[in-house]
């Protein structure tokens, strides 16, 4: 089985830096989106588990 890799791929870091050119404020989820369209495009599966995930927040909703 193949390990994963202990730095960031190179094609990767390119987006992510691009990402952080771009604004100023960049938050996770902008980040994850780069992220999960890397791994979307070089094939990697979604694992068979579901990943834990954030809760909702509740309160305010910044608008």
């Amino acid at each position: 089985m193949p390990k994963w890799p202990m730095t960031i791929p190179y094609d990767l870091r390119c987006k992510l830096e691009a990402l952080a050119e771009l604004r100023c404020h960049t938050g996770p989820q902008d980040q994850w989106l780069v992220i999960l369209e890397w791994l979307e495009a070089h094939g990697v599966p979604a694992p068979d588990y579901t990943l834990p995930m954030e809760p909702e927040r509740r309160g305010q909703s910044g608008h």
